[in-house]
């Protein structure tokens, strides 16, 4: 009898774990209609929404998220401008190996003094280590986009659990070390 109820107990947490994580998993259409409708925003100078649609989902490896957070805070739109977290972004952006990207980091980066270089390289591990590729588990194909010769990066995610990572919002937060 007690072990019908401790297999009942265990089969009922199961159950209820299985229901929570189903509750935060983003259908995949959403997140890019989500993506889509943050870089509408900032194009529309709205960045506190750009930055609350987008935010989310560069720390979830989603690569135009990271690409434009990158740009708010180089330029200090609705966030404290900062060239560190802006090159953090802007570096893991650049995985894609997007050559309009890469060159704009790279131009950037040749402007840094070389003690600036050396906290942008450690700021830009550390955000692949979190935000990047790998660590969260993004693939991401780029295409032209009809019309343009704009290239548009089409990223998802994998079904595997990936560790969340909060936002730095502040250079006192960065791991400099």
């Amino acid at each position: 009898m007690i072990q019908k109820i401790l297999l009942i107990t265990v089969l009922l947490t199961l159950i209820s774990a299985c229901q929570s994580n189903r509750a935060i998993i983003k259908d995949i259409d959403a997140i890019h209609k989500q993506e889509k409708k943050g870089i509408k925003l900032y194009h529309q100078k709205a960045y506190h929404e750009a930055f609350e649609a987008l935010g989310e989902l560069a720390t979830w490896g989603y690569k135009d998220a990271q690409y434009y957070l990158a740009f708010m805070f180089l330029k200090g739109q609705h966030v404290e401008q900062s060239t560190l977290i802006g090159m953090g972004w802007l570096g893991v952006a650049a995985e894609t190996g997007i050559e309009e990207w890469v060159n704009f980091y790279d131009a950037l980066y040749a402007k840094a003094t070389p003690q600036m270089q050396q906290q942008i390289d450690k700021v830009v591990a550390d955000y692949k280590r979190k935000f990047g590729m790998k660590a969260q588990f993004v693939t991401c194909r780029n295409s032209t986009t009809v019309g343009s010769n704009k290239i548009a990066v089409k990223c998802t995610k994998e079904d595997k659990i990936s560790t969340v990572y909060p936002l730095d919002l502040h250079e006192a937060q960065l791991n400099l070390n």
